[in-house]
């Protein structure tokens, strides 16, 4: 485990910090009105932190990624905003801790979500796979547009992020998705959408109620499919609100 457990691949580190960030805001053990930061023991302010280096990072993820659309000043800004939570989140005597309390206090899906094992039950769990795919990892989301109508998913294989490509000996890449005002509890309520080409979904609404004054959000996950049908595990549920 390294001092904080974010990859030190650029593209993969901005990708781990928006997939925490999502984890960390979504719904705590204590029910509506909750967080899964309290249930980390994380603080306000610690929570605060780490959602204010993700708004550095995540919009400039695409334009980073494709290497077309970013200036230097921008590079040095998410190189910037690693370090920074790399820094504060830390293990040594400055730090924080704060992989360590999600280490210490998450469960099975925490660790998952948040790629710890060490210290987990996860260091000593087998990968999963067929002979065909020698282990259905999850792939990773991110929405990349939101206009008024419509999202567009961008969809990775966190270990190749650059690769737009089905991994090899993977059939589809499966997308879900569930709208209401807060993040459903059971994956069981999401619903399949569609299947990702090269990387990309677009996603229109219609029929959705957006009249009242409560913000209504669109959450999704993804999942493989290997060559042979077997479902790998969803890969971490992040979420826009529906424009209207």
């Amino acid at each position: 485990m390294g001092t904080t457990n974010i990859p030190i691949n650029v593209i993969k580190a901005m990708m781990y910090i928006i997939a925490v960030d999502d984890l960390q805001l979504s719904q705590g053990a204590g029910g509506s009105g909750t967080y899964r930061w309290q249930d980390w023991h994380w603080t306000l302010a610690e929570s605060a932190y780490w959602t204010s280096q993700r708004a550095i990072v995540e919009p400039l993820l695409e334009p980073y990624n494709n290497k077309k659309t970013i200036t230097s000043e921008q590079r040095a800004q998410v190189k910037q905003a690693i370090k920074s939570i790399r820094e504060y989140s830390n293990y040594d005597v400055n730090g924080h801790r704060l992989i360590l309390k999600i280490a210490a206090f998450g469960n099975n899906h925490d660790w998952s979500e948040a790629n710890i094992k060490f210290g987990t039950p996860l260091a000593k769990k087998p990968g999963k796979g067929g002979g065909d795919a020698t282990e259905l990892k999850s792939p990773w989301c991110s929405v990349i547009v939101n206009k008024l109508g419509e999202q567009e998913l961008m969809i990775f294989d966190p270990e190749n992020p650059n690769i737009k490509r089905k991994p090899a000996g993977i059939k589809f890449i499966k997308v879900y998705r569930c709208i209401g005002p807060q993040q459903p509890q059971n994956l069981s309520q999401y619903v399949f959408i569609g299947n990702a080409s090269k990387g990309r979904l677009k996603v229109k609404f219609t029929g959705v109620d957006l009249s009242g004054n409560t913000k209504i959000y669109a959450y999704y996950f993804a999942r493989y499919e290997s060559n042979k049908g077997e479902l790998g595990e969803a890969g971490p549920v992040v979420f826009a609100e529906i424009l209207s």
